[in-house]
């Protein structure tokens, strides 16, 4: 009889019912399993993109700032040279905005110290403004304080009286302040340093914030 029942179907022999149902939930749960494994892989792959596009957003945003930093101290370096902000560094040739020319070469040259002035927010009044990869990057440039450098006896007898004899024995420390931001994807990078720079054109080295 068995074997009659065999031939009917072809040689193939049906399991038990309950074997059948054990097996269909073995597959269900084998299928179930590959479902959730697909979904977090998918899941992984999105949060790596997210994350690397992050971490690309941030370093362009930060590169931004950082022309900035360096832009600044070619306008300090020039400014400390002329006793003023060169006419090529004035907008629409130079980062300088026309407005601000004035009053930051007095800045730079140490007639203002510490001024309150801020590159963005609430009364905002840029020193300088740059467009570096979509990023518009605002700078505040604030002149801190003079010191006498190391070994400078001709500059401590002559006394500082801005640029000329005497003045490259001077280090002017200056407070840079630049802030990147990106209106499309708002994204918004700030960097501060801190440059020493010696008068009658010597050139500006970064210090410790």
């Amino acid at each position: 009889m068995a074997r009659d029942e065999e031939s009917r179907l072809g040689g193939r022999r049906l399991l038990p019912e309950d074997e059948r149902g054990i097996a269909l939930l073995a597959m269900m749960i084998i299928l179930l399993l590959a479902g959730v494994l697909g979904v977090a892989a998918l899941t992984m792959t999105g949060m790596e993109n997210s994350m690397a596009g992050a971490v690309r957003m941030v370093e362009e945003g930060t590169h931004a700032a950082e022309s900035c930093i360096g832009a600044s101290v070619n306008v300090i370096q020039q400014s400390i040279d002329a006793g003023t902000v060169p006419a090529t560094l004035i907008a629409p040739n130079g980062p300088v905005p026309a407005a601000n020319a004035v009053f930051l070469g007095e800045e730079i040259n140490g007639v203002r110290a510490n001024d309150p002035d801020v590159a963005v927010g609430a009364g905002g009044n840029p020193n300088i403004v740059m467009n570096v990869n979509n990023y518009v990057v605002n700078g505040d440039i604030d002149f801190q304080y003079r010191k006498q450098k190391s070994g400078g006896v001709a500059s401590l007898a002559s006394g500082y009286d801005g640029t000329g004899t005497g003045a490259a024995s001077v280090n002017m420390f200056y407070r840079i302040d630049c802030t990147a931001q990106n209106a499309a994807t708002g994204a918004t990078s700030r960097v501060i340093a801190v440059y020493d720079c010696l008068a009658a054109g010597d050139g500006c080295t970064r210090r410790t914030y």
